[in-house]
């Protein structure tokens, strides 16, 4: 009886850790859906879509890119979040491009490039954070010709991020060329935008070359942002793009 009753106590110490224990309970891993380009290549789009931790509402966002500006396009991001545990995500994904469709039928985005790299990894130990490729011509259409990415994150400082005992990071996001010479700075933080939260980890998700006739590419990284969140490390994505006159490497 007395070893029955010290089991039982057992089970109820690991069924609390269970319960409590932050390092049990899944994060808020965001997924994405690429959903191309406009067929100038001047515009990109992509969907990020999940579960919010903590409350369990399912959410989806659409951003569409303007590539020569790096920016997003006026009136987007546009947001869907259904504020009810029990909705399914699908409907959250219905809402938004409910919302959202007319950006993408008015730009006509739907042109798929060439998808050097999507990369699985969830967890930020796993994140990719260089990646070297080739983009040859094709016939009129420049490539890039034999470049590499490196992403590199550093200390920043963040007031918005006092509450936690981890410095938050900021990246920079290079490309270079075979020889590992840079050819173009696409990204360098100075501080941390309020936008990603408190970001502790970056990775490149997606590397997108978009081959326009009689001009250069248009390239587009897909960078994982992890950030501080209720359940642990919360992944959202952001697009960084840069069009290109010529072949860069020429």
């Amino acid at each position: 009886m007395k070893h029955q009753f010290h089991r039982l106590c057992h089970l109820v110490a690991v069924g609390a850790l269970l319960i409590y224990c932050p390092a049990a309970l899944a994060s808020d891993a965001a997924d994405r859906s690429i959903l191309g380009f406009s067929p100038d290549g001047a515009y990109f789009a992509f969907e990020e879509f999940g579960v919010q931790d903590g409350s369990g509402f399912p959410y989806s966002s659409l951003y569409i890119l303007d590539t020569a500006k790096d920016e997003w396009v006026r009136g987007t991001p546009v947001r869907a979040l259904l504020k009810n545990d029990r909705a399914k995500q699908l409907d959250a994904r219905n809402l938004m491009h409910r919302r959202g469709d007319p950006f993408l039928w008015r730009l006509k985005i739907g042109q798929q490039g060439m998808h050097i790299l999507s990369d699985p990894a969830k967890k930020a130990e796993e994140a990719a954070r260089f990646v070297p490729f080739t983009v040859p011509d094709k016939g009129s259409a420049l490539g890039l010709g034999s470049v590499r990415l490196r992403l590199n994150q550093f200390a920043v400082d963040a007031t918005h991020c006092a509450f936690i005992d981890e410095s938050p990071a900021g990246f920079s996001l290079i490309l270079e060329d075979r020889n590992g010479q840079p050819l173009r700075i696409l990204q360098e933080d100075e501080t941390l935008p309020k936008s990603r939260g408190c970001a502790l980890h970056y990775g490149i998700s997606d590397v997108l070359v978009y081959q326009r006739s009689g001009l250069g590419p248009v390239l587009v990284v897909m960078v994982s942002v992890y950030r501080f969140g209720f359940e642990g490390l919360d992944r959202r994505f952001i697009a960084i793009s840069a069009a290109f006159d010529e072949t860069p490497t020429n």
